[in-house]
């Protein structure tokens, strides 16, 4: 069907059409209501949102893939084993372990699987059961130190294999800080090389937090705890009101024991020191990588030659660490370097966690 411009009235000259072209495509367009332009909106929202979905399926897949499925022989499928120096064609190989900020363990947002400093020990650990080519263990230390349990339990890990292989040799270096709880975990190895500039000692326990009775009491602000006649001690630290004698002895004697627990530690682990001479150190003084080796603390200083030749003395190695392949995530939006550890947010965390304030082998000057 074909359109034509209908000729004019009678005595009305001819007139240009008000659009051009042939064709459906040359006649006026209609007014497209409010609706029209909502369904489109509607549209572009649905599509955006099934997208939005199909990005979360991924990553959720991709974190269990990666970050929650172990194999059968327990080691942790998402890690990769990388060279990081030694002889490349040594078949006997050391095992680097870094141990690096505050000594704490976390828990996986979105798993609830844990983490964390004992985590990463427990799995190098189990990966150098699992192959019998690891003749040695190489503690990277640069940490301030952490809580009384992670601390102790990384001790009591590595002195169990330290027992079940003692062929394997076990070497604690030391970066710029290994004090308090870094110091307590280094005494499980067979020899302790610091870097000259290293900080270490702050052998002791501490419990800390902020008691704001005075302000509070100006501000008229009072904390209400109710508790029973039989649980007197159920707000012990509580931040509002003064701390009673009996509280104060009863958290004293508890700091001891630990304090006690970290002097065995030391005098167990340096057969160069008797234990006068420990107690005589462990004062919560911190000292340098000179004074340390001064008084026993330490074996030797050097640097990152000399923590390898103590290994290669023997024979030829190559030096292996564990890290983290790249998960779904980070190949989606992808992966970031590492930020170094917020010491004040960690503290923060170690010192007033959900449960109040904990005991700690840590050195507070490290923030």
């Amino acid at each position: 069907m074909s359109y034509q411009t209908p000729p004019p009235p009678p005595g009305v000259p001819p007139q240009e059409p008000q659009w051009r072209g042939a064709g459906p495509a040359a006649l006026p367009r209609e007014n497209r209501g409010v609706s029209f332009f909502v369904a489109i909106f509607l549209g572009l929202l649905l599509l955006v949102s099934a997208g939005l979905n199909v990005l979360l399926l991924l990553v959720s897949v991709g974190s269990f893939a990666t970050a929650g499925m172990s194999g059968f022989d327990g080691e942790a499928t998402n890690y990769d084993v990388v060279r990081v120096g030694g002889d490349a064609s040594a078949k006997s190989r050391v095992l680097r372990i870094p141990i690096v900020g505050a000594i704490a363990e976390s828990q996986s947002p979105l798993l609830g699987a844990s983490g964390g400093t004992v985590s990463d020990v427990r799995r190098a650990l189990r990966y150098a059961e699992s192959h019998d080519d690891i003749v040695g263990l190489w503690l990277a230390i640069d940490s301030p130190g952490g809580g009384v349990t992670d601390s102790d339990e990384i001790h009591r890990l590595l002195t169990k294999w330290k027992r079940e292989h003692p062929n394997v040799r076990v070497l604690a270096s030391f970066g710029d800080i290994a004090a308090s709880g870094g110091y307590y975990i280094a005494c499980a190895a067979d020899r302790i090389v610091a870097r000259r500039s290293t900080i270490t000692g702050s052998i002791g326990v501490i419990m800390s937090t902020w008691n704001v009775t005075d302000a509070a009491r100006r501000l008229g602000i009072e904390q209400v705890a109710i508790k029973s006649e039989h649980t007197p001690y159920k707000d012990v630290m509580s931040m509002t009101r003064p701390m009673y004698d009996a509280e104060k002895k009863m958290l004293t004697s508890i700091v001891e024991e630990l304090y006690m627990q970290f002097v065995d530690v030391v005098d167990a682990g340096r057969d160069n020191l008797d234990r006068a001479q420990v107690m005589a150190l462990a004062t919560g003084a911190i000292y340098s990588a000179g004074q340390a080796l001064e008084n026993g603390l330490i074996d030797e200083i050097g640097d990152p030659s000399t923590f390898e030749a103590w290994f290669t003395e023997r024979e030829a190695v190559q030096f292996v660490e564990q890290r983290r392949r790249p998960s779904m995530r980070d190949l989606l939006f992808g992966a970031e370097a590492k930020a170094p550890p917020d010491l004040a947010a960690i503290t923060a965390h170690l010192l007033s966690s959900s449960t109040g304030p904990r005991f700690l082998y840590f050195w507070q000057g490290a923030r």
